[in-house]
């Protein structure tokens, strides 16, 4: 609503006026949404690749405990580790929720290769899996 004043100057904006900022608003809003979706994926999957090497090196660091202790189960030492799924009793606070990892036997003292997986957004890694202690 436009509104004289005692100068004959208008003030305020018309609705046309109003309705052409919403309008660019909303496009400018349809063109960054589906950059921001990508980057939600791009940091699911940087987050698994960390998970998957903080597993790889708790199940190194375990190995090197069990290593020293003959392979004798010692808190804070050497953990037994017999399935890839082992890694969740390696890393402090556990696996975090939402992620799983894909089970697969391991021998003391053998390596192998696990998956860890993001069901939610179907990303996977690799990690380095070692069987150790009794």
């Amino acid at each position: 609503m436009r509104q004289r004043t005692n100068g004959g100057r208008v003030n305020g904006f018309a609705l046309i006026e109003q309705i052409a900022a919403l309008l660019a608003i909303g496009a400018a809003s349809a063109v960054a949404l589906p950059q921001l979706a990508d980057l939600q994926t791009d940091a699911e999957g940087v987050a698994l690749q960390h998970l998957a090497g903080a597993a790889s090196t708790a199940m190194l660091l375990n190995q090197g405990g069990c290593l020293v202790t003959g392979h004798q189960a010692e808190p804070g030492r050497c953990r037994p580790v017999r399935d890839c799924a082992d890694v969740g009793t390696l890393l402090h606070g556990g696996l975090p929720g939402g992620y799983a990892v894909q089970a697969l036997s391991l021998l003391r003292g053998a390596e192998g290769h696990c998956r860890l997986v993001h069901p939610a957004s179907g990303h996977a890694a690799d990690f380095i899996g070692l069987g150790a202690g009794n």
